[in-house]
């Protein structure tokens, strides 16, 4: 069976290794066709080569009719497919050096029309179940003959019926593993365009500790769609392996954005975030639900474009840049891509941030200040939480960027993965709830 050229669309793939098995099955690899099987009642074959003291027949059938094989093997054509070298994703079901291994064989007694993975059902080719059929009706006479081996009828078992299951055998699996392949690509899209979608992000973040200020601010512009693109990704991944209830359904970057404000305050890095700095993104507008205040022209809200984040920050946690500075908590030179800089220049004047200011606020109600608001100390733990499972996925997927041609593509069966996963869809959710409009205000 011949393997496509890369590049080729994995349809086409598929259908080349199905017409090189239909080519083992009509003749020309062996000298011989196999015959046109009857595979009426394969089904109740199948059962009961299933079950239990047949399982345990197959394994020594098997190794006898392999050892048949290696007798004549010169006058024969190699039994392993090159999908079976090619394909490192299913290396393992042949780690035992075995030419027939009893797991393949048990895997194509088992094999049902279609497979499920990540709640997708994915049917295999119409050619697939048939190959699956002709090899198990090709082992029924085997069996036979193995019994009059072992009852010493016969010498040896004839060369000709070992001939046809090795035939069969190899169709089988060209076709088998091909369609399996297909149906994990399939299946890893999600992961791979999550992946994919991570580069950017990193990139224009290394971009931002380089530029001087102020190209930086167009830079963590950039930034800003990088991370909407990932996160979009994302929740789609989330979506394929997950349930609508056990995930958030609307991934908002401006709540990263927030969570890196609200540490960014304390002048503390009590975590180390990639994202660290990213809340000093120009022009990103929060939702304004309350209305204006003070002076509907002030640069610190819009009544069509909502707050600026330190504005929102203060109307919600009751700290703003404005307190830090005072405070000593944030300087000029705090956070990536002079982060803390473009704090300072978004803030505005303190006539401007004294329009939002409640009577008798001072700096002592910045964040770690000794008159912090209860929702302040809140925010810092769920900030903490929440960018640490970003750190953690983030690096999971990295880690997965080099196995994609080789790890199970049932990701909902993943613990590891999935547990990450979990994480930081629950962190998400949870801070979303609570910090940010309109979500924390039904």
């Amino acid at each position: 069976a011949g393997h496509p050229p890369k590049g080729e669309a994995p349809e086409r793939a598929a259908m080349s290794a199905l017409q090189a098995a239909g080519n083992f099955m009509v003749g020309g690899a062996y000298g011989k066709p196999i015959p046109n099987m009857n595979t009426l009642g394969v089904r109740t074959l199948r059962e009961d080569y299933l079950k239990p003291a047949a399982r345990a027949d197959i394994i020594r059938n098997l190794r006898v009719i392999e050892e048949r094989y290696d007798r004549d093997s010169a006058m024969l054509e190699p039994v392993a497919s090159e999908e079976r070298t090619e394909l490192p994703r299913f290396q393992h079901l042949f780690a035992g050096g075995e030419l027939m291994p009893p797991s393949i064989f048990m895997q194509a007694l088992e094999l049902q029309p279609s497979e499920n993975l990540n709640g997708q059902n994915m049917p295999f080719d119409a050619d697939v179940l048939v190959l699956r059929d002709n090899l198990v009706v090709t082992y029924k006479p085997l069996t036979m003959k193995i019994r009059q081996l072992n009852s010493k009828e016969i010498d040896e078992l004839p060369l000709r019926p070992v001939a046809t299951f090795a035939r069969a055998w190899v169709a089988f699996e060209t076709a088998w593993l091909t369609n399996k392949e297909v149906h994990a690509v399939q299946a890893l899209q999600p992961l791979a365009k999550a992946i994919i979608s991570l580069e950017p992000l990193l990139l224009s973040l290394d971009k931002e500790r380089l530029l001087p200020w102020p190209r930086v601010q167009h830079q963590k512009v950039v930034t800003l769609k990088c991370l909407e693109g990932f996160m979009q990704s994302l929740s789609d991944l989330a979506s394929s392996v997950m349930p609508s209830l056990s995930r958030e359904l609307d991934h908002d970057s401006r709540l990263l954005l927030l969570m890196d404000h609200v540490l960014s305050l304390r002048g503390e890095k009590s975590i180390n975030s990639s994202l660290d700095g990213v809340s000093a993104t120009p022009n990103v507008n929060f939702p304004n639900h309350q209305g204006p205040r003070g002076d509907s022209n002030g640069a610190l809200h819009d009544s069509n474009k909502g707050l600026t984040l330190d504005a929102y920050s203060f109307r919600l946690l009751g700290g703003s840049v404005g307190d830090a500075v005072a405070a000593g908590k944030l300087k000029h030179d705090a956070g990536n891509g002079q982060a803390g800089r473009a704090k300072l220049a978004m803030s505005g004047t303190s006539v401007e941030i004294s329009n939002l200011r409640g009577a008798g606020v001072t700096h002592e109600t910045a964040a770690g200040g000794s008159k912090e608001t209860e929702i302040s100390k809140r925010a810092s733990a769920h900030a903490e939480e929440l960018l640490g499972a970003f750190e953690a996925i983030k690096d999971f997927l990295l880690s997965l960027k080099s196995t994609l041609e080789l790890i199970d593509p049932a990701l909902d069966r993943d613990q590891a993965f999935m547990g990450q996963l979990h994480r930081f869809e629950r962190c998400f959710k949870r801070a979303k709830r609570l910090f940010l409009e309109p979500d924390n205000l039904a």
